[in-house]
């Protein structure tokens, strides 16, 4: 005989851990790893003099992740800073 009980996620977790119940369904969660990148001192060679007379004498990138459709994607910007595009 089939009862439709109706309970809320909290109440389904404290059953669980009053009866010591692990779930199989576990929703993967981001791990920060902790590694010994880019620690090394770069010297400033702009010397934040970003006014540039020609075109692509100084070219910065600007490196970022985004999440679509449930994937993890890298943007890669390359910005010439002469007249800010994007290139």
């Amino acid at each position: 005989m089939r009862k439709d009980i109706i309970l809320s996620r909290r109440k389904i977790r404290f059953l669980m851990i009053k009866n010591n119940l692990v779930s199989k369904y576990t929703k993967l969660k981001y791990r920060n790893h902790k590694t010994m990148v880019n620690n090394d001192q770069i010297s400033n060679v702009l010397n934040r003099q970003f006014n540039n007379k020609k075109p692509n004498e100084v070219v910065v990138i600007d490196l970022t992740y985004v999440q679509v459709g449930g994937k993890w994607h890298y943007i890669c910007l390359l910005i010439d800073l002469f007249n800010r595009e994007i290139g």
